[in-house]
């Protein structure tokens, strides 16, 4: 399964990285730290999956989550993020998010999604 990582922080970066390389059979397809690079890339790649922070530089991931899933709607997409809110978890759920995690208390259940993910039946949402 080929994943996608969009967080503006090389360190959470590189901790994503560590993590989806110990799940079997994922791979990091690319990385970026800002919404106009990561959606020309997820247009012209092979992505799977997309892991997705919504407070980046250059605007709100959520938006970004909207126009990926209108153009790839397989992709599986969960939005790792420090600013948890209601709203956003509802914004996030309603563009189509996979699932919705807390980075200071959640970072750990991501490697439940990808390997949910990898399944045949994981058409349903984890929450």
């Amino acid at each position: 399964m080929n994943l996608y990582i969009l967080e503006d922080s090389v360190l959470i970066q590189n901790r994503l990285i560590r993590l989806v390389e110990e799940v079997p059979g994922m791979h990091v397809l690319g990385v970026a730290s800002d919404m106009g690079s990561a959606y020309q890339a997820l247009l012209g790649n092979d992505a799977d999956a997309l892991i997705l922070d919504i407070q980046l530089a250059d605007g709100n991931g959520l938006q970004l989550l909207k126009n990926i899933k209108q153009s790839k709607p397989s992709i599986k997409v969960v939005v790792l993020t420090n600013h948890v809110t209601e709203d956003n978890r509802l914004h996030a759920m309603r563009a189509g998010a996979d699932g919705f995690l807390d980075k200071s208390t959640d970072f750990s259940l991501l490697q439940d999604y990808l390997l949910r993910w990898q399944q045949p039946d994981s058409n349903h949402q984890i929450n």
